[in-house]
């Protein structure tokens, strides 16, 4: 049995996209790195664009078994279907689900915005676990099990319809949900017009996130450095943008310091130049946990260009809610270019702000990637 690992939920509010990416024909599913494994059942849309977090959490466990201690134990962040750690058990998890957190090997989660929700798991069940559990589970007395292009899913309620008298940890607010098992993965949604396009996704009715050509780069740099986490977006993180998405606090930082110091970094001078996709994760290497950041350019030149922006970013700018610098949780790294790839390994504290990339995401934004 996995070893269980310290568990967060991600919540977000809704952003519109500033910035689209180029669309690819989709990878032979025999050609897919695990980072694509997991975003083939995440439907490409203006939401998952905005940001898609995945994790390996099978690896993180090989690799902590192999490693021992590491300096800076990662927290990794999953959908925990509901509620949070505090609330959650093993036997909700069991009957209303048919497994339990410790059992999840791989997720897909998209949060923005709530409650139009994907979510994804994969690990050491099965569809008969999954199947008993809908049927003899909460909420078994409207339960429908539908066909959609020769998938079951189960089906309780209506679309995002609230029930509070039947709350739960996996189902804080009494809503049904959609659930479907297909090919190893356990899909978990909040309506039928969801659980259907993740199904178009994964079968390749409609375009997924791994067939964009901008994530497959990015994938493929992700694979090759072997993080247990990654983070994909292709939103802007132009000035201008984030901005506006903090206006609010831009207008009155109040007598806030970290408000204060977040403004002065939105503020800075020294941006990179502009590029068009972005994926991190965090890995483990020898005795150190790294954070991971690629950049995916227009051109070589401009990643090269980005390569010694960044470096110079991270040697100047502030972590601002922390109150520390960037230059304060790195006890060593590597900045470089690789064709279009600016590809940044940060060892250090720095590897606990993986997820720290989406504009108004749970975790604070840090703009340590701004551009032009």
């Amino acid at each position: 049995m996995r070893r269980l690992v310290t568990l967060a939920l991600l919540t977000t509010v809704f952003l519109v996209p500033q910035s689209g990416c180029s669309k690819g024909s989709d990878v032979p599913a025999s050609e897919l790195n695990r980072w694509l494994e997991l975003l083939r059942v995440l439907p490409a849309n203006e939401n998952t664009l905005k940001g898609a977090y995945l994790q390996d959490l099978a690896l993180l466990d090989e690799k902590t078994d192999l490693l021992g201690n590491i300096g800076h134990p990662l927290n990794v962040n999953m959908p925990l279907f509901g509620g949070g750690p505090s609330t959650y058990s093993d036997e909700e998890w069991r009957e209303t689900l048919g497994f339990t957190r410790r059992e999840v090997e791989q997720t897909a989660f998209v949060p923005m915005p709530p409650p139009h929700a994907y979510q994804a798991v994969r690990g050491q069940f099965s569809r008969d676990d999954i199947d008993s559990a809908a049927r003899t589970g909460p909420m078994n007395d409207m339960l429908e099990v539908l066909s959609y292009h020769d998938h079951q899913y189960y089906s309780w309620g209506e679309d995002f319809e609230i029930n509070l008298s039947m709350r739960s940890a996996v189902r804080p607010l009494g809503r049904g949900h959609r659930l479907a098992y297909v090919d190893g993965f356990v899909f978990w949604v909040l309506w039928t017009d969801g659980i259907q396009e993740m199904i178009d996704a994964h079968d390749g009715r409609i375009e997924s996130l791994a067939g964009i050509e901008e994530y497959q780069l990015l994938a493929g740099a992700l694979a090759e450095l072997d993080t247990v986490t990654a983070y994909f977006s292709s939103e802007s993180q132009s000035q201008a943008h984030v901005q506006e998405v903090y206006e609010d606090i831009i207008d009155d930082p109040a007598n806030n310091e970290a408000r204060q110091a977040f403004v002065e970094e939105l503020r800075t001078d020294l941006l990179l130049k502009p590029w068009q996709a972005m994926a991190s994760g965090a890995g483990i290497d020898h005795d150190d946990c790294f954070l991971a950041i690629v950049l995916l350019n227009t051109d070589e030149a401009s990643a090269r260009e980005n390569a010694d922006l960044l470096e110079q970013r991270l040697a100047q700018a502030a972590v601002p809610w922390q109150g520390r610098k960037w230059s304060e949780l790195i006890k060593r790294m590597t900045v470089e270019s690789k064709e279009r790839l600016t590809i940044a390994r940060l060892y250090g504290e720095a590897c606990t702000l993986w997820a720290s990339f989406q504009l108004t995401g749970e975790r604070p934004y840090q703009p340590i990637l701004l551009h032009e």
